[in-house]
């Protein structure tokens, strides 16, 4: 029997084994002690040797893939840990790049979501201090702090480079919500696939049965992955027995195809994705799209088709090793390609994380220039107001400024802290009003 690979597609795969890295012949270990040693003797900063060690150690996976990291011991306890459960942050899911941080997606209604940041942004700084100076995990570890504490975070989005100050709370995402559009179409968003996911997705098609429902929009968007144990499952309520849901192909272990087993239930099908969708989510649209089961709608998918095993190492420290690729259904290759929708629309929710952040260590005041002020014109703008986007507090904003104050009844004149949130909260109003990808989705359900 073919060895089940049961792995978490986006940041792991756990298979838990002791590995060794090199027999020690292999290795010049006299040349790594004389590297060490002339750092140690001539290098003008000061580096202890386990800092040094633990470089190498770490250097060696830099080599592979940008998946692939070595964790200490504390570094593997902490990661485990984590796995599913609640922790306090910004609310984002990401990897390395680079020797940065890049956000994969924002998850929604979160702290990053709210602040505008969003998918492929490079986070360079966690409060000042720059990520290529750590480790990963340890860059990771500065994001995360206590509930209701601040941290300024410096993005680096297509070449531009700006500060967002956000404040810490308690991330406890559901892996899916589930409601009716109207009374023959139901609404599945999936957030991620995490361990309870097929129970979650079980219980939306239980309460969609009942309501016979005809259509579902299945909503991926912003969806980073998870287990693939879980997509497996949840693939198997959209597809007919024997249909492919994914392949997946690996050098060191057997290679292994999984199929749907369960008959489908009787829906048209549309599928909502964005460049968030990652993985294994990636999977479950690949499964309805190559098995023509639906159709997808959005932009093109993230392109993630690597899984990663977790390798524990003699000491306890361990490896997230690059393992193998999985190719969607049918053998559709997805790493560095992703998804094509058949419906190219673009997410109207890309429109606001554009917006520069509205920080300002002062009021601004009539006649000066300022990022707060660029940023407030913009969402305007975007509101619909008259007013030229250039930073520079001239009259079309004040006037502008104004009007929006009174008729959100504000404190009038300033661009006070009530003010940018109420600017905040009325363009992400208008964000959630219009959805052109859910719209399509809609329009295509009515000629089935």
């Amino acid at each position: 029997m073919k060895r089940r690979i049961l792995a978490l597609l986006l940041v792991l795969m756990i298979v838990f084994s002791s590995f060794s890295v090199f027999a020690e012949e292999e290795v010049d270990l006299l040349l790594i002690e004389q590297i060490m040693d002339y750092i140690e003797t001539y290098h003008h900063y000061e580096v202890d040797r386990e800092t040094l060690i633990l470089g190498a150690y770490r250097g060696i996976l830099d080599t592979l893939d940008q998946h692939s990291v070595y964790f200490s011991k504390s570094e593997y306890e902490k990661f485990i840990s984590d796995l599913d459960g609640e922790f306090i942050g910004v609310g984002i899911y990401v990897e390395a790049y680079e020797g940065y941080i890049r956000v994969v997606s924002p998850i929604e209604g979160m702290p990053a979501d709210l602040a505008g940041l969003k998918t492929g942004d490079l986070i360079t700084h966690v409060d000042g201090k720059s990520t290529k100076d750590y480790a990963f995990d340890v860059a990771i570890d500065m994001i995360l702090g206590e509930e209701g504490t601040e941290v300024t975070l410096t993005i680096n989005r297509a070449g531009e480079t700006f500060d967002v100050t956000i404040t810490r709370k308690l991330i406890d995402v559901p892996d899916a919500t589930y409601e009716l559009i109207d009374e023959k179409t139901g609404y599945l968003k999936i957030v991620q696939f995490g361990q309870s996911v097929s129970s979650e997705v079980n219980d939306a098609m239980v309460f969609f049965s009942a309501n016979n429902i005809e259509d579902l929009v299945i909503d991926l968007r912003n969806n980073p992955g998870g287990y693939l144990n879980q997509v497996v499952e949840v693939a198997d309520w959209f597809l007919e027995p024997g249909q492919p849901i994914l392949h997946v192909e690996s050098r060191a272990l057997e290679n292994e195809d999984y199929y749907a087993k369960l008959k489908a239930l009787d829906l048209n099908i549309s599928v909502l994705v964005n460049e968030g969708t990652a993985s294994a989510s990636e999977i479950l649209a690949g499964a309805i799209k190559f098995n023509d089961q639906g159709k997808i709608f959005g932009t093109t998918t993230y392109g993630k088709g690597t899984v990663q095993n977790l390798l524990t190492l003699k000491d306890q420290s361990a490896l997230k090793l690059t393992t193998a690729e999985y190719l969607a259904a049918k053998r559709n290759p997805v790493n560095n390609v992703g998804i094509e929708p058949d419906f190219l629309i673009e997410n109207n929710t890309d429109e606001a994380p554009n917006f520069v952040p509205m920080i300002s260590d002062k009021l601004p005041t009539f006649n000066t220039k300022s990022l707060a002020v660029y940023g407030a014109q913009q969402r305007l703008k975007y509101l619909g107001y008259d007013v030229e986007v250039t930073g520079h507090y001239l009259t079309k904003t004040f006037d502008a400024l104004m009007e929006f104050q009174k008729i959100n009844n504000l404190e009038l004149f300033a661009l006070y802290d009530e003010t940018i949130q109420k600017l905040e909260e009325e363009v992400q109003k208008k964000i959630d009003a219009e959805d052109p990808v859910l719209d399509k989705a809609l329009e295509w359900l009515k000629t089935q």
